[in-house]
């Protein structure tokens, strides 16, 4: 009769542990890391993983025009399982750039996780994604905040055609961007190019996309 008693009192006893060291694994688990051996690694990015999210992020004329550039810090973390959680711009440039290297970030492939003492733990990143206009994107930008401080819209010709509205070319499929003023913009286009004049020229095989 004793024994009989003593065996359910047993089986709760080791219930009890095992649910103890599940807890403490769900626990162990939930930590994450600054400083590891071996930091996360993005397959395809190579050492610089900065520089490549910056690829994935449609850096367009929408922002090149308005002079946008400098560095977006981000943080993140990447899980013990590879995934990518937690993204937050610590120091942002642009709410619309910001929102799109968020974007990028989450859509990420999946990672190589960091480990600690040899075993995959979840690590916080920290990266720049920088980016910068050429010398000439950074000219035609001040030029433009001149005109639009003036309440003097230009007009924008794509190709040899008039622009109405608004037009988003990428990055990858312009060739040249550039801005005509005074006397020689009204000779070209007509007394509607009082303002000035963008002049965009694409490459060949990619249409504008108009919105």
């Amino acid at each position: 009769m004793k024994a009989s008693h003593l065996l359910p009192s047993l089986i709760i006893l080791l219930s009890c542990m095992s649910n103890t060291l599940v807890a403490q694994d769900v626990i162990t688990d939930i930590n994450v890391y600054t400083t590891v051996d071996k930091m996360p690694r993005l397959k395809g990015a190579g050492k610089d993983i900065s520089q490549h999210i910056r690829k994935q992020v449609d850096y367009n004329d929408s922002f090149k025009l308005r002079g946008v550039e400098g560095d977006v810090w981000v943080s993140f973390v990447v899980t013990f399982y590879g995934e990518v959680m937690q993204v937050e711009v610590e120091k942002g440039i642009d709410s619309e750039l910001d929102a799109l290297v968020i974007e990028a970030l989450k859509e990420s492939s999946k990672w190589k996780p960091g480990e600690l003492d040899k075993k995959k733990v979840n690590t916080k990143m920290r990266l720049p994604i920088r980016f910068i206009l050429s010398n000439s994107e950074r000219h035609m930008a001040r030029q433009l905040k001149v005109l639009d401080e003036q309440d003097k819209r230009p007009l924008f010709i794509l190709d040899d055609k008039l622009i109405e509205g608004l037009v988003q070319v990428h990055d990858y499929n312009v060739e040249s961007i550039r801005i005509i003023k005074g006397e020689k913009a009204i000779k070209l286009y007509g007394d509607r190019a009082e303002n000035g004049v963008v002049v965009i020229t694409s490459k060949n095989g990619t249409d504008p996309h108009r919105f």
